[in-house]
């Protein structure tokens, strides 16, 4: 059975943090919906670009239809999805119902609104530290797993938070033969 994914984003979202993994998400063949918070066809991204979507979050009847739940961040991206009641919501019963809920970035505070990183280790854009109630704040790591929480710093990680989602998702094999498809070892080689 094909692992379903709910991408939420909202005007002024950070584009790279939900392109890539969006892609990557798409190669590892999971059924990814790109959903506007905003209840509109299009976003209008943190760098001006238009994105049209898959679904509107009026279109959602029920979270749970889904295996997770991603947010990238963005300001003010992060900031209206933090400030949306329903993706708290849905934050909050995806996590109850152990199904991954992930976010990237500055999104981290929608966790932090939602409850849920209280008692997790989890990273974020920094200077967010201060706005995440959470067990330990890892500036050092890009992504941190906790049970079912995934967090990312940023948009240079935006392709590593992608790999952790299908590495959950999935396994280890997919996400690695995708890495190597898309030429991560090249890039490391040069960086």
């Amino acid at each position: 059975m094909t692992k379903k994914v709910a991408l939420f984003v909202e005007d002024g979202s950070e584009e790279l943090e939900f392109i890539a993994p969006l892609d990557i998400m798409r190669r590892a063949e999971l059924e990814v919906d790109l959903i506007s918070a905003n209840n509109k066809d299009y976003i209008i991204s943190s760098h001006n670009v238009k994105v049209i979507v898959d679904k509107k979050i009026d279109d959602i009847e029920n979270i749970l239809y889904y295996d997770a739940i991603v947010i990238p961040g963005g300001i003010p991206g992060a900031t209206n999805l933090r400030d949306n009641k329903k993706i708290i919501d849905f934050y909050q019963v995806m996590y109850e119902a152990n199904k991954l809920v992930a976010a990237i970035c500055a999104a981290p505070i929608v966790l932090s609104a939602a409850s849920i990183t209280y008692d997790k280790e989890v990273t974020s854009y920094p200077g967010f530290e201060s706005e995440i109630d959470c067990k330990f704040h890892n500036n050092e790591k890009a992504v941190v797993v906790d049970k079912n929480v995934i967090t990312a710093q940023g948009p240079a990680v935006a392709l590593l938070f992608g790999y952790e989602i299908v590495n959950y998702l999935l396994d280890n094999n997919t996400s690695y033969k995708i890495k190597n498809d898309m030429l991560v070892p090249v890039l490391k080689n040069n960086l």
